[in-house]
């Protein structure tokens, strides 16, 4: 595992005293991520997220993960779909089905940036 893997893991260490201390802590915790990422490096990092979203199960985390994802997306300039993503599609979203709040907001958004119609 590289240095930004266990980045993205220590995210997710502890979580509920972090944010208590920073109400930015996802926000500030990705962008330490991000900093610096050239649109191929942000594309190249998609597979890593979308494993993460399959270990989650707390609808916040999924939340904020799925926008880190469109981040990602966003930083990498394409709306281009990440082959893994592609060939997850459908158990990423029956995984983010159970949790009622990202499946409504963030994974829409995540649908619509990418111009995913089902």
């Amino acid at each position: 595992m590289n240095k930004t893997d266990n980045r993205l893991l220590e995210i997710y260490e502890e979580w509920q005293a972090k944010l208590e201390k920073d109400e930015w802590y996802f926000s500030n915790s990705f962008e330490s991520i991000t900093k610096g990422m050239t649109s191929e490096d942000a594309y190249s990092y998609l597979p890593k997220v979308i494993e993460m979203l399959f270990k989650l199960d707390k609808d916040y985390l999924i939340w904020e993960t799925l926008y880190f994802l469109i981040e990602l997306y966003s930083i990498a300039d394409t709306t281009q779909i990440h082959p893994f993503l592609e060939s997850n599609w459908f158990e990423l979203g029956n995984h983010i089905k159970k949790f009622n709040e990202s499946y409504a907001t963030p994974f829409k958004v995540l649908k619509n940036h990418l111009r995913i119609t089902n």
